[in-house]
């Protein structure tokens, strides 16, 4: 016997247990429907915040590897959870894969209907991989897509005003310091500084003059000023005020005044400028250091000598003071001399306070954390 489909709509509708029955039967299967899929919606979500959880925890135990791993099952989970993209994109970074930083940072711009704030987080990061690559014109453009959206921004302005620094841009660097904070007297003296040793090297004497002038109006301490400054009035033929400021630069800062004395050619006024300091700073261990090889080069020893050997006694632990005491000393063993042959001739070593970083060159900027006038000088 065959039934349509319209009998049986109209036996259920003429029997009304039928339809009870029916009708709780299709209520059940809706529910079970709901609570199967919010059971699983639940279990997804247990999921995707167990894996973000133990991303987290890698992150801050430094394991960037097993964090990649954890943040891109999470990612796997919820693909619309742009910021587990942008957290893996920075330990990309931070692993120094500058290129997988950049595809994942940069896939993230194409996507549709991005807030504000997020797109300014991409903008941001977008131009950190860039600048990490040493690729400053692109970070540029970048920081300033992220001012575009917020131009009131801080940390866009302050990354933009280190680009510019990073690029040796002064003159935009100045502009975006000011823009950006304006009130670190140290920086934006050493902002001139460099902007007037840029002039001095294109030969405009009286811009860079200025430029030195405007640093120590904003502090008056300002070695590299003061110094390069000097080079201003030596070059205009007006000596006895550039050693009035190379003398300035060595009482205001000792630990670095042999940049300054190795400035002065003339014999006798380098003989002057020592003993000058030596009264003024008689206990000062790097201007008796520094004498020491000015005697030295001036082939007076035995006022040399007496100036390393006092160091010695003051409990001075330096393998420079022994090597220029052997090298004064006509009776030195010859073992002992051949001993001092490996000791680096250059004693100094410039360390960052800030953030560790060391090397024998000098600095004003750290290259590593890029802070200003954290210089601690010593005798090695």
């Amino acid at each position: 016997m065959s039934v349509n489909f319209t009998q049986i709509i109209h036996y259920i509708a003429s029997n009304p247990v039928v339809s009870i029955i029916l009708s709780f039967i299709l209520g059940a299967l809706v529910s079970y429907i709901a609570i199967m899929g919010k059971q699983k919606k639940e279990n997804l979500d247990k999921k995707k915040l167990e894996s973000y959880v133990k991303g987290i925890n890698y992150i801050i135990e430094d394991e960037t590897d097993k964090a990649i791993k954890e943040l891109t099952e999470t990612a796997k989970i919820d693909p619309d959870m742009v910021d587990i993209y942008v957290s893996i994109g920075n330990l990309f970074r931070k692993k120094g894969e500058i290129n997988r930083a950049l595809i994942i940072h940069k896939s993230l711009l194409a996507r549709q209907n991005l807030d504000k704030d997020k797109k300014l987080d991409i903008y941001l990061n977008v131009g950190i991989d860039y600048r990490k690559a040493g690729l400053y014109d692109r970070a540029k453009k970048y920081f300033k897509d992220a001012l575009s959206i917020a131009p009131k921004n801080q940390l866009a302005k302050k990354l933009l005003y280190e680009v510019y620094e990073d690029s040796k841009d002064w003159e935009n660097a100045l502009i975006w310091h000011k823009r950006f904070d304006g009130t670190d007297k140290h920086v934006l003296a050493h902002l001139y500084t460099e902007l007037g040793k840029e002039k001095l090297k294109e030969g405009d004497l009286e811009d860079a003059k200025k430029n030195f002038e405007k640093a120590l109006k904003e502090f008056k301490e300002c070695f590299e000023a003061i110094v390069n400054l000097g080079d201003i009035y030596f070059n205009y033929g007006k000596l006895e005020k550039a050693y009035e400021l190379w003398h300035k630069a060595c009482k205001m800062r000792p630990e670095l005044c042999n940049i300054a004395l190795d400035r002065i050619k003339d014999d006798q006024v380098l003989k002057e400028q020592v003993k000058s300091l030596l009264e003024e700073k008689p206990d000062d261990d790097f201007i008796k250091f520094f004498a020491a090889d000015i005697y030295i080069k001036l082939s007076e020893n035995k006022k040399a000598e007496a100036l390393l050997k006092s160091l010695l006694k003051k409990g001075l632990k330096s393998q420079s003071i022994l090597k220029r005491l052997v090298q004064i000393n006509e009776n030195a063993p010859e073992y002992v001399k051949l001993f001092v042959q490996n000791i680096p001739n250059d004693p100094m070593k410039y360390t960052c306070t800030n953030c560790g970083y060391s090397s024998k060159k000098l600095f004003f900027r750290c290259p590593k954390c890029k802070s200003w006038d954290k210089l601690k000088v010593s005798i090695e």
